[in-house]
């Protein structure tokens, strides 16, 4: 192998320079002449020798224009037949070599050739002329690999075709592949003869381009570069995920620095309480903190993602968590949710419900700060993206009612016969994984269980808690503006007033605009914000037997039904009797035989994780009672009921209900 020495006419690169020594001084100077202007200077053998040692000086056969580029690989990537002759080679010179100084005549060679022959049974061993072409490669690279036949760099390397016959064959690809990702080479070939012919068409006989046959056109292709083909087949954006460099993801040093929060639909089907029939996959939304992988807090609904679970993913990630409500009496949970605290950075993605006034005014209350993703590019938050596909890998597909990550993959298995848990039975065998199963398997990326990462990150940082829990539901919920006027303000057809508005009212006047929140599953009361107020008045709902546990969902389709009708959204006859309509509408597709149609009923009712209920009361006739004018009396029932009159006969619960009280819950307890 070609080396570095301190020999005369020593060629090298330092720092990027080639330099030559000139001479040799017996005192240990080096004169160098500089490749590239012939500027001399003098410089010490032990500085020579201390860049050396340090990198900076190299023997790059570069520098020698003289020198063709050997193979640099290691030996044993070779093919055998390759080896087998670089080691009949080497034999050959080194036996000529061990004669001294060689004559290359054909008198003086050829003896020693066929000795050499003899020794390793070589019938047909080479020439005189052939020793001599070994030799000389073999003194201007000194270095054995100059031996190795270069049989891969026979041939031609340069396209023979003309540019325009270049271009047609990179657009008839581009359209082939666009037109299908698994497009063919005939296909391809089809639309390049296409193009030549059209082009011919206007060209005199000598101009015209050959038309090519199908081999050439694999050719070609071959040609194209794995990512470019990538490119064709799946996209930029497939390529670029592919063929993307891995380097170092971000660091985090306490907890609560960075979370991450996304959906998934959970792999598993689900069944209602009361029909015991499947609703469908629920939606998944997580808060998981990047320093200790730990999950924070969680929202499971029927409904898509939305910015109401974000909320209530992001409520139930800062408040502490209180035991889950024991559904399965023998499941217990072995070690407490010791998670919680206000973060510094949220990272999201662009989904639509990340975006607006309502989570970029609540993040501004709490102090935190918004980080979104670039547009498709998941990896930039890659814990929850990984702690997503655990939940369904190693979770929800290891449950009765799993649905797997794809249909093909399920073979016979049915999940919507073998669903068996419910919404409150999931949330207590997840929490009890989450703490007492995924806390403490240790973590391929921090080598550490995430529980005891946590609880280290604990005695350097102790997590924040707004001022109150009162405080904190009155900063997450959804942003409004609305007028304030003598009789209150109104939002989504329903009128809230109260003694808390009379302040702003004479401060301010009538039509002034405030600040209004309101939680998306209770539309019972909201919080509103006088024009120069730094806290909210709580104001109730005038007409809290309708507001009082209704989502916003609900609302939206009861109002849809009375303007159907032409009946006006202040007629509270009319809400009822819609009311009633949607609450039907619920019971038939709880008891349809489409999986569809009674996971649409959930999403109706509000099931979810923060949200639960018991059966509701309905009576009969209503449009009847209704239209003969009698008085109605709201009365409130095991929940949230319909107006009856008090010589009513009230029907027996129905087999699942519409609307259903609020129950605290595992995060609700506590606001």
């Amino acid at each position: 192998m070609a080396g570095f020495g301190l020999r005369k006419n020593m060629v090298f690169d330092w720092g990027g320079v080639g330099f030559r020594i000139d001479r040799l001084q017996s005192n240990g100077d080096v004169l160098l002449e500089r490749v590239d202007d012939g500027c001399i200077s003098i410089v010490q053998c032990e500085k020579l020798l201390a860049e050396y040692c340090d990198g900076n000086i190299s023997a790059s056969a570069s520098v020698h224009d003289s020198v063709s580029p050997t193979f640099s690989r290691p030996l044993d990537e070779l093919p055998q037949e390759v080896q087998q002759e670089v080691a009949r080679r080497r034999h050959y010179l080194q036996a000529i070599l061990a004669h001294g100084q060689p004559i290359f005549t054909k008198d003086y060679l050829q003896p020693l050739i066929l000795g050499a022959a003899a020794e390793i049974g070589d019938e047909k061993p080479p020439g005189a002329t052939s020793i001599y072409r070994w030799f000389r490669r073999y003194r201007q690279n000194e270095d054995t690999r100059a031996l190795i036949p270069r049989f891969d760099r026979r041939g031609s390397r340069n396209v023979k075709q003309s540019d325009k016959f270049l271009q047609f064959a990179a657009e008839a690809i581009e359209e082939a592949f666009k037109a299908s990702p698994h497009a063919t080479g005939p296909s391809i070939y089809t639309r390049l003869i296409a193009k030549i012919e059209a082009e011919n068409r206007a060209l005199r006989v000598s101009e015209q381009i050959k038309r090519p046959c199908l081999r050439t056109l694999y050719r070609l292709i071959t040609r194209v570069e794995a990512y470019d083909h990538a490119v064709l087949k799946e996209g930029k954006i497939a390529a670029d995920k592919r063929y993307r460099l891995v380097k170092t993801g971000v660091k985090t040093e306490r907890i609560l620095e960075r979370v991450e929060i996304d959906h998934t639909p959970l792999d598993l089907f689900l069944i209602d309480e009361k029909s015991l029939l499947p609703l469908g996959r629920p939606t998944l939304t997580v808060v998981v903190d990047h320093f200790s992988r730990m999950l924070l807090g969680f929202h499971l609904s029927f409904d898509n993602p939305s910015t109401g679970a974000v909320m209530g993913a992001l409520r139930h990630a800062i408040l502490p968590k209180a035991s889950v409500k024991e559904s399965l009496p023998n499941l217990k949970t072995q070690h407490q949710w010791d998670c919680y605290g206000r973060p510094d950075v949220m990272v999201v993605d662009n989904g639509l419900e990340f975006h607006g006034n309502d989570l970029e005014s609540v993040a501004y209350d709490l102090g935190i700060r918004i980080q979104f993703c670039p547009k498709r590019q998941p990896r930039f938050k890659g814990a929850v993206e990984r702690f997503l596909k655990t939940i369904n890998y190693s979770f929800a597909h290891q449950l009765p009612g799993t649905s797997l990550a794809r249909w093909h993959l399920r073979g016979d298995y049915d999940p919507l016969k073998f669903a068996v848990l419910t919404l409150g039975e999931f949330h207590q065998i997840f929490q009890k994984w989450v703490t007492d199963v995924y806390a403490q398997t240790i973590h391929r990326g921090t080598h550490e269980t995430p529980w005891a990462r946590w609880h280290e990150g604990l005695q350097r940082r102790q997590p924040e808690l707004p001022e109150s829990a009162a405080a904190l539901q009155r900063r997450i919920g959804h942003i409004e503006e609305r007028s304030l006027r003598q009789d209150g303000i109104l939002l989504n057809g329903i009128r809230y007033n109260g003694d808390a508005l009379a302040p702003i009212l004479r401060a301010y006047g009538a039509g002034t605009k405030v600040r209004v929140l309101y939680d998306h599953d209770d539309l019972g009361d909201i919080q509103v914000w006088g024009p120069d107020d730094a806290d909210p008045v709580s104001v109730l709902a005038l007409n809290q037997t309708y507001a009082k546990g209704l989502t916003a969902l609900q609302n939206g389709m009861i109002r849809a039904a009375a303007r159907e009708k032409g009946e006006s959204q202040q007629d509270a006859v009319a809400l009822e009797r819609a009311k009633h309509d949607i609450i039907t509408t619920v019971e038939n597709l709880m008891t349809s035989r489409k999986q569809r149609d009674r996971r649409r009923a959930a999403t109706i009712d509000g099931l979810s994780t923060s949200k639960s209920g018991t059966p509701l009361s309905t009576e009969k006739n209503l449009d009847q009672r209704a239209a003969a004018g009698k008085r109605v009396k709201s009365v409130r029932p095991a929940g949230l009921a319909l107006p009856i009159s008090p010589d009513d006969e009230v029907s027996p619960p129905v087999a699942y209900s519409f609307f259903r009280p609020k129950q605290k819950s595992s995060e609700e307890g506590i606001r």
